[in-house]
C-alpha cells in the first residue's frame, strides 16, 4: 500500500473517537475527587480541601499569633515572648489533628503586651520638711513612698506624703521666675548677695542652655535652683499639655541642670501654676517637689510700680509665705527696684528669709 493511502474509513472513525473521548474520560476522573470545603479564619472566608487537619490549615495558611511583650515600668522590654498568643478552633484550644469540617471557624489572638508589677517601699523622713505642693512653708513629718518595677527595679515613681501635725515657721520664701536673663539676673544676684538673702530661681530650661555663665552665678552666690519646664508654654495651660510633652518639659531641664552644672534639682514650679494630679506624679517621679507661691504682686505686667510690688508682698506676708516674682521674661527693672523695700520690710517684721528646704 502506498504511504499516501488514506486508512480505511472505520478505522479513522474509531481513532477520532478515542481521541475525543480522552478528555471527557480525564475530566470525569478529576471529577470524581470532593469539591473543597470553606472555613473562615478571623472572619474570612477560605477554601481548603476537605481532608484537611487544623494543624494542616495553620501550616498551609502560615497562620501565626503575634507575641505580646512583657515591659517594663518606664516601657522597655524584657521579654519580647511573655504572651504566645493563641490559634482556636471554633473558639477553643484544639489539638492540631482535628479534621476540619466546612463551617468551621479559626481564630488568631495576637499576645498581649503588660507591665510589669509594682512594689512600694515606705520611708519615714528624718527631721521635718515642707509639704507638696506647696503654698507654704509649712512643715511636717514625711514619708518618702517609692514604687519601683517588681521585676526590673526600676523606679515607677517617688512621691513625698506629709503625715503628722504641721508646723509654720517664721520664715518666708522669695521666689524669681523665668530666668536665667541677660542684664537681669546678676543685678537681682548683687541685691540679694548685698542684704545677705538666699532665694530660689525657678529657671527655664532652654535659657540655662543659653546662659550658662549666668547660671554659674546664681550657683557661685549658694541660691536654690528649681525647674521651671524646658520652654515656658503658655498658649497652652500647662496641665492640658499632652502627657508626653509634660513628660519632657519636666524633665529635660532636670537633666541638663545635673549634667552640665552638677545641680541636683529638687523643686518644680509649673507655668502659670498650671498643674493636676498628673503634673505632680510627673515631677514627683523625677525626684521633685511641686511648689505653688502664696503671695503674687503681679510683678511682670507692663503697669507694675516698684512702690505696688512692695505694697503688696508686705500687706499679705505672713509666717510660712511664698513670694513669686520674676528675674526674667521681660524688663523686671520695677521689682528689681522694689526688692530692697521688699526685704527690710519682712525683716523688720522678725520674719527670716530663707530659700526653699529641699
Amino acid at each position: 500500500m502506498s504511504p499516501h493511502a488514506r486508512a480505511p474509513v472505520p478505522l479513522r472513525a474509531a481513532l477520532v473517537g478515542v481521541v475525543l473521548l480522552a478528555p471527557v474520560l480525564v475530566a470525569a476522573e478529576l471529577s470524581d475527587g470532593p469539591p473543597p470545603i470553606q472555613i473562615k479564619v478571623n472572619q474570612r472566608t477560605v477554601a481548603i480541601a476537605p481532608d484537611t487537619t487544623f494543624g494542616g490549615a495553620v501550616r498551609e495558611l502560615a497562620l501565626r499569633a503575634v507575641p505580646g511583650k512583657l515591659l517594663a515600668v518606664d516601657g522597655a522590654v524584657l521579654d519580647r515572648h511573655a504572651d504566645p498568643g493563641h490559634l482556636l478552633l471554633n473558639g477553643s484550644p484544639s489539638a492540631r489533628s482535628t479534621p476540619l469540617v466546612a463551617g468551621d471557624s479559626i481564630q488568631v489572638e495576637d499576645g498581649a503586651d503588660r507591665v510589669e508589677g509594682t512594689k512600694t517601699s515606705r520611708e519615714l523622713i528624718p527631721g521635718r520638711r515642707t509639704s507638696n505642693p506647696m503654698y507654704t512653708l509649712d512643715t511636717t513629718k514625711t514619708v518618702k513612698i517609692t514604687t519601683v518595677g517588681r521585676i526590673s527595679g526600676t523606679v515607677a515613681s517617688v512621691r513625698y506624703r506629709p503625715v503628722g501635725p504641721v508646723h509654720r515657721p517664721p520664715q518666708v520664701a522669695l521666689t524669681f521666675d523665668d530666668g536665667p536673663w541677660p542684664n537681669s539676673t546678676r543685678r537681682f544676684l548683687a541685691v540679694l548677695e548685698r542684704m545677705k538673702v538666699k532665694a530660689t530661681f525657678f529657671m527655664v530650661g532652654y535659657l540655662v542652655d543659653r546662659y550658662p555663665s549666668i547660671v554659674r552665678s546664681v550657683i557661685r552666690a549658694g541660691m536654690t535652683i528649681g525647674d521651671h519646664s524646658w520652654s515656658h508654654p503658655y498658649r497652652t495651660p500647662f496641665k492640658d499639655l499632652k502627657p508626653h510633652r509634660i513628660q519632657t518639659e519636666v524633665a529635660r531641664p532636670a537633666a541638663l541642670l545635673r549634667h552640665r552644672f552638677g545641680v541636683d534639682v529638687r523643686l518644680f514650679r509649673a507655668p502659670g501654676g498650671s498643674y493636676d494630679r498628673y503634673v505632680i506624679r510627673t515631677a514627683q517621679a523625677a525626684g521633685m517637689h511641686l511648689v505653688q507661691w502664696s503671695i503674687d504682686p503681679h510683678d511682670y505686667l507692663s503697669s507694675a510700680r516698684p512702690a505696688k510690688i512692695a505694697a503688696t508682698v508686705l500687706s499679705r506676708v505672713e509666717p510660712g509665705s511664698i513670694v513669686l516674682m520674676h528675674d526674667g521674661g521681660g524688663d523686671q527693672s520695677a521689682t528689681l527696684r522694689a526688692l530692697p523695700r521688699i526685704i527690710r520690710g519682712i525683716r523688720h517684721m522678725g520674719l527670716e528669709l530663707v530659700a526653699i528646704d529641699r
